[in-house]
């Protein structure tokens, strides 16, 4: 990672739907200083709060975080009053859940509601656009998931790309993935930049530090197609982003968790006869089991001079004794089709073991989820270790 860059410390971030705060960790990190944030979620609103303290401009919580409820000329002369006359840069990273892959047939289920195509979210970066207009700061990045490629044959992101160079701006887009920058996860983001035309720049993506074997499903042609804009300039082709050399390999799974200790403590009270329950507990903090032995975990541990762990906290797990032993037995990569072939099998063998007609015997329900196997395989998937992870889910 690269060192704090003081020289441009002055250059100033303002943060929309800024969630706990991961944009503005970066642009920190990268010399940015962070003078406001806009968030409406109050759970976020406060970790980021927590995390870095007061700002000049901080609009959180649900009554004045609420991106379409702001003023933008009130913004504007907030920001005016912090000394920020000329914004440097502008971020916005809109709710993904109408364009996510996953999330649109969740939303999809919900009958009362209008789906994931019309999601009201999916609009969402037209009050980025207003607000890029009423500041005109000298940079705008916009973040979203692939899936904003294509809403049911929309390329909403060439959407924005329009609004952007409507308002003044030269706007290029592309596909990044984390793990060509030392994420230990092959999470794939649309990135967008833009820069106001008076400044005569043209916008850059950095280039690839690590090197990643991306497997199918990532940078997937249907996406990647220039045939899907209507406007190609605006698309930059990942593939040709350049590579920094010498370009080290990607972070791993077991390198990512190497100083963290084995999470095993809900395994104590599986002899107790505990069953499901759907709440979540959290557990006390653990102590790590060993120095870090990578940039990796040294990073994670000690992220800046403000940002310092001293310990593993508020990990905890779902309670699903059921399905423990199953996880057990599942080898690196097996997914929920594999799993659900496991706990038949401990079905079986516990039938087997059953000793007098007395003992209660084993329901099928005991040992195998109920979920069907075939709508989405990937609701279970045990990492690999040699390899970064793919994008985690929520379920």
């Amino acid at each position: 990672m690269t060192a704090r860059a003081t020289e441009a410390e002055h250059y100033t971030s303002l943060d929309l739907f800024a969630g706990a705060g991961g944009f503005t960790l970066g642009l920190e990190e990268s010399g940015f200083r962070c003078v406001g944030a806009v968030e409406v979620d109050p759970v976020a609103s406060a970790t980021l709060q927590k995390n870095f303290g007061d700002r000049p401009v901080s609009l959180l919580g649900p009554e004045i975080g609420d991106v379409r409820n702001i003023s933008t000329r009130a913004l504007t002369n907030r920001l005016r009053r912090a000394g920020v006359s000329e914004l440097d840069l502008l971020v916005a990273g809109p709710p993904c859940q109408g364009f996510s892959r996953v999330g649109r047939g969740k939303l999809d289920s919900i009958k009362s509601g209008p789906g994931f195509a019309l999601d009201d979210r999916n609009n969402l970066y037209e009050q980025a656009i207003r607000v890029l207009r009423a500041l005109r700061p000298r940079l705008f990045v916009f973040e979203n998931v692939s899936g904003i490629l294509h809403l049911r044959g929309r390329n909403v992101a060439e959407d924005v790309c329009d609004a952007i160079a409507d308002a003044g701006y030269v706007a290029r887009c592309t596909l990044l993935n984390a793990a060509w920058y030392g994420v230990p996860q092959t999470r794939e983001r649309v990135i967008i930049i833009a820069a106001r035309k008076d400044l005569g720049a043209e916008p850059a993506f950095p280039p690839r530090r690590f090197r990643a074997d991306l497997t199918r499903g990532h940078l997937s042609g249907a996406e990647l197609d220039r045939r899907n804009w209507r406007d190609p300039d605006y698309f930059v082709d990942p593939r040709r982003i350049p590579t920094e050399f010498p370009a080290g390999p990607a972070v791993t799974v077991s390198e990512a968790l190497d100083d963290l200790p084995s999470f095993t403590g809900h395994l104590a009270a599986l002899g107790n006869g505990h069953r499901y329950r759907p709440l979540r507990s959290v557990f006390a903090p653990v102590e790590y089991v060993r120095a870090p032995r990578n940039w990796y975990c040294l990073k994670m541990r000690a992220w800046n001079d403000e940002l310092h762990s001293a310990d593993v906290k508020d990990h905890f797990c779902r309670w699903t004794p059921r399905d423990f032993p199953t996880f057990a037995q599942m080898r690196p990569g097996d997914r929920y089709p594999e799993a659900i072939q496991i706990a038949e099998v401990r079905y079986q063998e516990a039938l087997a073991r059953r000793r007098c007609d007395g003992e209660r015997r084993p329901t099928r329900k005991d040992f195998v989820p109920p979920y069907p196997v075939d709508s989405f395989p990937d609701k279970w998937r045990k990492l690999i270790p040699d390899v970064p992870s793919w994008t985690v889910t929520a379920h």
